[in-house]
């Protein structure tokens, strides 16, 4: 049979009896969750992933004790209450079925606005019963801390003014190095006025009072601890340096405290290093086109990407040495924090991953990175070994250090000598002694991820019920859902079905674009990382409506995009063919499909939106990306133009100024019959206000909600209640015509909630009124 067509329905002013019959026919709430039940569910902070050796690093050096760190919103108080919880491996008591869960630290954050970036992090043993961590506990300015967990007393190591972003302790706790920002307004101190220069909207708009907004610079610094815990006077290391590669810096110390390895980033060398390493070159073309394109920084800023080394300081007299003179092979962002740094023989010797080495050295190679040995004291290196791609992470085992590299798993030990060995692949891990109980994570699509013991004979014990609260039978259930689009490209999402509305027909579908994988919990947002901002997921299903959520690529069958506009097509194929297949089986209605989308997908879900005929009648866009003019405008400086050129085949002048009109979302606002929600967050300008504000000038349905405080991500119970819950009400309102009765968010009264839905209202009248409209000729084909 062929596939339905897919269209926008020509729908006439609707009654209040069509839209009572309209809900009727959907099935009725079930015992889901609430949004609030969904907010206050307690996350995972660390560990982060479930890969063996993140989850080693729970694990006390003894063996005896792992420890785990939990987030849990309160929506009455509005703050997140943190603990670091430590679990017992006593084997005795396991090989029984017996465990057991202590809190050492409990904190409620009254500075937590952004997910990703907890108030409590970076936990980690230096002893078998002391942690040290970074917290933002006062002030909310970030500091490295110490716990001892016997006596649970806390010691505040760092004292700085400004937010300490990432730090490192000898093993005897005497001295501490650490990178913390330095304060950078544009208008410096006597000046009255701002040169704009290359700076970003956002740096001169606001980085005269927040820290984050400003050209971000930092320095590094160390410490000495005194016997009782007191830190003396910070001494610089170095000058202070911009920042990055998208990433804060990562600093590491000898265990002995005499030295310490830091990153150096080489702005000026990067585009000569890039013609003379294949490997930054990939980098640069990749990530930092703007070193090529605009050699002179004229309009691109001083964040661009950046080849990076790594220089060694003797602390005692802060004297620094250089390593090797080559840049590392790390990609920007997620590489910058990867664990490429490891001593040996409690300092003497440092084993560095993926550096690249001079081209004068004898034998090197400009298209690959090396691991090498370096003795500080000596300053000397020499190779350990030759990589076959990127370094993805190197780390500590019984008898030397392995390393991942492109993928391949390789393993070193000590030879006669004191060189390295490379073993056979096929030793593999297995000649390593297991101890008898090892931490795993265990969840599935339907089961939230708690940690358990696993120990002889693959027996389990379950060491956490975190969420003891959440039951599948009656918060509904989500299997995985596989369909094929026009191309036939496969695609993999996950349908979440209210409980009791398995067998009933052509319910609304609330779409929810980033990311599915089929082995992780899914509770709110895409289970593949954490984005806890719009999506309401599980909330969804109590008010009858069905949820898919999906990834923005195809799982397989699909060549890779060639340009931003291939994969922005690529997505409006998957979700119309997902569309199509659930009409096709009677489980949608066509009339009542809604779709959200965060961050990179709320571009995607914006193009889609304005350039197909796919029968979206509601979306969001929660701080979408979008490549408009007035985006173009703002992102100056900040490189975030070379993406919307590619989006738009083109720059907005000049002879591809016609392909920027045709591809630009706000300048086609016409053909967009959707009723729009946007959600800001944090400063308040954006790239979608001018879609907005388009919008509202044709009497299109439009809203926008801004949340000052926000940040990407979320995090703020009062905020995420706002975010959520108003993507429930939204899509209640557009899909089954309900409206809620009940003030329940921060600052809502009845006469508040009462002014929102007589605005729907009348933004009701509107859709239907355009929906009349012939569709623009973008859609027909006609331009």
């Amino acid at each position: 049979m062929p596939e339905p067509t897919m269209r926008l329905p020509l729908i006439a002013l609707l009654s209040a009896s069509l839209w009572a019959a309209s809900a009727a026919s959907a099935a009725q709430p079930g015992a889901a969750p609430t949004v609030r039940d969904v907010v206050e569910f307690t996350r995972l902070v660390q560990p982060q992933s479930a890969d063996p050796e993140v989850l080693q690093k729970l694990v006390s050096p003894n063996g005896r004790q792992a420890f785990i760190v939990t987030r849990q919103a309160d929506v009455a108080t509005d703050r997140n209450h943190y603990e670091i919880q430590l679990l017992s491996l006593n084997a005795e008591r396991l090989a029984v079925g017996q465990s057991s869960v202590e809190t050492v630290f409990r904190f409620d954050a009254d500075q937590d606005p952004n997910y990703a970036d907890s108030a409590v992090q970076h936990v980690r043993w230096v002893d078998d019963r002391t942690l040290v961590f970074s917290g933002r506990l006062k002030d909310g300015v970030r500091q490295a801390y110490r716990l001892d967990v016997a006596s649970q007393a806390l010691t505040q190591l760092t004292h700085e003014a400004t937010p300490v972003v990432s730090f490192a302790l000898s093993h005897d706790m005497r001295r501490i190095v650490y990178a913390a920002q330095v304060p950078n307004p544009p208008m410096k101190e006597g000046e009255r006025s701002i040169v704009y220069g290359n700076q970003t909207f956002w740096m001169v708009k606001w980085g005269q009072q927040r820290l984050i907004s400003q050209l971000r610079m930092y320095r590094f610094y160390v410490v000495d601890i005194d016997a009782a815990g007191a830190s003396g006077a910070p001494r610089p290391l170095g000058e202070p340096f911009l920042e990055a590669n998208a990433a804060s810096p990562v600093v590491d110390i000898s265990p002995d405290g005499r030295w310490a390895v830091l990153p150096r980033y080489e702005r000026a060398r990067t585009l000569a290093w890039s013609q003379q390493y294949p490997m930054l070159g990939e980098f640069v073309a990749r990530f930092s086109m703007a070193t090529k394109e605009d050699p002179l920084h004229y309009f691109s800023g001083s964040l661009v990407r950046t080849a990076r080394r790594m220089v060694a300081w003797r602390l005692d007299d802060a004297r620094e040495q250089t390593i090797v003179d080559a840049p590392d092979d790390a990609l920007p962002a997620g590489g910058q924090f990867r664990q490429d740094r490891l001593w040996m023989d409690h300092g003497s010797s440092l084993v560095l991953a993926g550096t690249q080495l001079p081209l004068a050295h004898k034998g090197a190679s400009a298209a690959s990175s090396y691991v090498i040995e370096y003795w500080p004291d000596a300053d000397r290196w020499a190779v350990v070994a030759k990589l076959t791609g990127r370094l993805s992470k190197i780390f500590a085992s019984a008898d030397g250090f392995e390393l991942v590299d492109e993928g391949d798993h390789r393993r070193f030990a000590r030879a006669a000598g004191g060189a390295w060995q490379e073993l056979p692949a096929s030793t593999g891990k297995a000649e390593h002694p297991q101890p008898p109980w090892t931490l795993r994570i265990q969840q599935a699509l339907n089961q939230p991820p708690d940690l358990v013991a696993q120990g002889p004979g693959g027996r389990t014990v379950r060491l956490t019920t975190l969420n003891p609260q959440f039951n599948a039978g009656t918060w509904g259930t989500m299997k995985s859902y596989a369909w094929r689009d026009a191309k036939g490209r496969s695609w993999l999402g996950g349908l979440m079905v209210p409980q009791g509305s398995e067998d009933r027909s052509k319910l609304p579908l609330i779409i929810q674009t980033y990311d599915y994988e089929p082995d992780k919990f899914y509770l709110d947002g895409p289970n593949g990382g954490d984005a806890p901002s719009a999506f309401a997921g599980r909330a969804f299903m109590k008010e009858g409506m069905l949820v898919l959520g999906m990834g923005f690529r195809p799982v397989s069958g699909a060549e890779p995009p060639t340009d931003k506009v291939m994969r922005l097509r690529q997505f409006q194929d998957g979700v119309r063919a997902a569309v199509a297949a659930l009409v096709k089986e009677g489980r949608v209605d066509p009339d009542r499909i809604g779709i959200i989308g965060w961050s990179t997908t709320g571009e995607q879900v914006l193009n889609l939106v304005t350039f197909t005929d796919v029968p979206i009648r509601a979306a969001t866009s929660a701080d979408g990306d979008v490549s408009s003019l007035f985006a173009y405008s703002i992102a100056y400086g900040a490189e975030f133009w070379q993406h919307m050129e590619a989006t738009n085949h083109g720059a907005p002048f000049g002879p591809t100024r016609a392909e920027w009109i045709r591809n630009d979302p706000s300048m086609n606002t016409e053909c967009v019959r959707a009723a729009m929600r946007f959600e800001a967050y944090g400063v308040p300008v954006y790239g979608n206000y001018d879609v907005y504000t388009l919008l509202r000038r044709q009497y299109k349905p439009a809203e926008m909600v801004f949340v000052p405080g926000g940040y990407h991500m979320l995090s703020t119970p009062s905020e995420r209640m706002i975010s959520l819950q108003g993507n429930v009400d939204w899509f209640r309102f557009w899909l089954k015509g309900e409206k809620r009765n009940v003030p329940m968010l921060a600052g809502e009264t009845t006469a508040s909630l009462r002014a929102q839905y007589d605005a729907w209202d009348q933004m009701a009248a509107m859709k239907s009124a355009n929906d009349l409209k012939p569709p623009c000729a973008r859609i027909t084909g006609g331009a």
